[in-house]
């Protein structure tokens, strides 16, 4: 498992390999309760492998008003439960700067990535934006596009022109590997983020509304919902026909 971070070819002067510990999140993060109760009991180990800042990566740093790029950290965390990955990855993303973190569950990966932009009632804060996920990949049994998704990830196929770059370049392998699900292909171009967040609240809205049509018991609202969810249907195939 740890060689799917070694096959980033991050430069070795980037290596940090450190343990952080559990208490460290506690003590220096405003967690709550329920956090605290993940932290212990769904999160078996936290490394931060990889530091890149200026000192030790030809890349700039990046700062305006709103973002503060001067490092990135790749992280690696070790799970125990995988219904619980979006609550321990908001645990994870308290650390204060950017981070693409290597989820694993047994022989299972996913990546998240979360953008980050400073807080404007306290500028030593970051804040997420939104936040990213692949699918798990079983790395005992890859596809073709997923092994070709990993290899995109290595460090020479990424910009090196600043640190927000390098960052948002990490994140377009993300959105064009989940596109790849209806595409077939890796490819993004401008469109393809608006349209998985389309698909993705399509999708929610979906099942909330099965929920809804389950518990009706008037005839007529039931038959209006299922003339509702039929439009939807037809608009949630639509809207992947466009990826």
């Amino acid at each position: 498992m740890q060689d799917v971070l070694q096959n980033l070819k991050l430069p070795s002067s980037c290596k940090i390999g450190r343990r952080l510990t559990k208490k460290q999140f506690i003590e220096n993060f405003s967690l709550k309760t329920n956090d605290k109760k993940i932290l212990r009991s769904e999160i078996q180990s936290i490394t931060l492998e990889y530091l890149l800042n200026k000192n030790n990566i030809n890349i700039n740093t990046f700062e305006d008003e709103d973002n503060d790029y001067s490092e990135i950290a790749f992280i690696r965390v070790e799970i125990l439960n995988q219904s619980k990955l979006k609550q321990v990855a908001t645990i994870i993303q308290n650390i204060p700067y950017p981070l693409i973190v290597f989820f694993i569950f047994e022989n299972s990966l996913c990546i998240n990535i979360s953008p980050k932009r400073i807080n404007k009632n306290d500028s030593t804060k970051l804040v997420v934006e939104d936040t990213y996920f692949t699918k798990w990949i079983d790395l005992a049994n890859t596809t073709k596009l997923e092994l070709d998704f990993l290899e995109s990830l290595e460090i020479q196929n990424h910009p090196f022109t600043d640190f927000l770059s390098f960052y948002n370049s990490y994140l377009d392998k993300i959105i064009g590997f989940n596109a790849s699900v209806y595409s077939g292909t890796l490819k993004v171009n401008k469109d393809t983020k608006a349209i998985l967040d389309a698909i993705a609240l399509c999708e929610t809205k979906i099942i909330e509304l099965k929920n809804k049509i389950k518990k009706e018991t008037n005839f007529n609202d039931k038959v209006n919902m299922n003339i509702t969810l039929k439009q939807m249907k037809d608009k949630l195939l639509n809207l992947k026909s466009k990826i």
